[in-house]
């Protein structure tokens, strides 16, 4: 079946190439996306799958705030990234056509703990729509403000590549961007390729560019993958290296030098919807 429902996870399978991807319903987290036979997402091999905490890879969904949020504002109460990557979602649809295999997953105010609910009483709908196709994969996240009073939030495809080697690695397309160094603490302007040397948690904010390459080696020949971002505006590129991975329970301590993130969101600024509006953004991912 391209879509197979199981008690924990959904799995799609594109017939005609083989492709295939595997979305848990707790926290709606892609895990895998394989193409031409190979995987392409980065699950750590401690990643903790019953649902007792978010899960370490794949495409986590961050909603309502990025990071902890800061008081005054509403969410400073809620958990690191908020509550959509650590709820229980469920599919809400799916169907098929000739070129892809769509999944659509929901999460809504009555679905999230009365301890998140009380922290942010607002009534929300959401829809987590994956879509694959035989080299591609989509992945679309649609807000829906259904109250009556409006809110503001921050979300982010917190998006997990599995790559052959972090310090090969090249994130082509942040060129000349302004970002910010969470950790040096400072802001500065990225010139050329961003790469990894060390420790990587930068903020790039307002991009022009829809296409954002992670390139493998030093040309496209090294293979890589093409992330197209629409209606996101913030990319966030993020490796914990040797000693914050040693620190995480559920981190291998030498996975940093198999993944890198590159998240595609709105975090540098708070994105507000009025009462009755929607809000959508996405990404398709692709390879080089």
């Amino acid at each position: 079946m391209p879509v197979s429902q199981h008690s924990d996870k959904t799995i799609l399978t594109h017939p005609a190439s083989g492709a295939g991807a595997e979305v848990y319903l707790f926290g709606a987290t892609l895990t895998s996306w394989k193409v031409k036979g190979e995987e392409r997402i980065f699950l750590s091999e401690k990643a903790v799958l019953d649902g007792s905490k978010a899960i370490r890879g794949g495409i986590p969904l961050v909603f309502p705030v990025f990071g902890k949020g800061k008081a005054p504002h509403v969410t400073a109460s809620l958990p690191q990234h908020g509550f959509a990557r650590i709820s229980r979602w469920k599919l809400v649809n799916s169907h098929e056509d000739s070129n892809s295999v769509v999944a659509e997953f929901g999460l809504d105010h009555s679905m999230i703990s009365e301890e998140h609910r009380a922290m942010w009483p607002f009534d929300f709908s959401l829809v987590y729509t994956v879509k694959l196709s035989a080299e591609t994969i989509e992945t679309q996240l649609r807000v829906h403000n259904i109250g009556n009073q409006a809110f503001d939030f921050n979300t982010l495809l917190h998006t997990y590549f599995l790559i052959p080697d972090a310090t090969k690695v090249r994130v082509i397309g942040l060129s000349g961007v302004d970002y910010t160094d969470k950790v040096l603490q400072t802001t500065a302007r990225q010139e050329g390729d961003a790469v990894i040397r060390g420790e990587v948690d930068s903020v790039y904010a307002n991009l022009a560019a829809t296409n954002i390459e992670i390139q493998f080696g030093d040309n496209r020949a090294a293979g890589g993958v093409q992330l197209h971002k629409n209606g996101l505006k913030d990319i966030v590129v993020w490796n914990p290296w040797a000693e914050k991975a040693a620190g995480m329970a559920d981190f291998g301590n030498e996975e940093f030098h198999r993944m890198i993130c590159v998240e595609a969101g709105q975090v540098a600024e708070f994105l507000a919807l009025a009462a009755g509006d929607s809000w959508q953004g996405s990404q398709i991912l692709s390879l080089l």
